[in-house]
């Protein structure tokens, strides 16, 4: 499993807190996506950690509004926002793994 499906499962497993990313959800969605990927990264504990943070930053610079981004990617499945994500995801995989990450699957 790559960054972006461990990023994928903490948005899906994160509780809404409110409309902005609180200090709580930034913490939660970055702890989450930490453990995820060392769970298959177990001696790349540093590159998840900096590949979680590439892409809980950049995520909640560009999409402020957590719940709604929630939402729109996992209820809704905007295209566009699943694009932007995608975007984001690729990026910081290239960053700190070397090499984009695999076409987000959201059902």
């Amino acid at each position: 499993m790559n960054l972006r499906a461990y990023v994928l499962v903490t948005l899906l497993l994160s509780t809404p807190a409110c409309a902005q990313w609180s200090a709580q959800t930034y913490s939660s969605e970055t702890a989450s996506c930490v453990a995820a990927c060392d769970q298959n990264n177990p001696t790349r504990h540093d590159t998840c950690v900096a590949g979680c943070r590439c892409i809980i930053d950049t995520t909640s610079r560009q999409f402020p509004d957590h719940d709604q981004l929630q939402r729109e990617i996992i209820v809704q499945k905007l295209p566009d926002r699943i694009a932007a994500y995608q975007t984001i995801v690729d990026d910081c995989n290239r960053q700190t793994f070397g090499g984009a990450a695999r076409k987000l699957d959201i059902k």
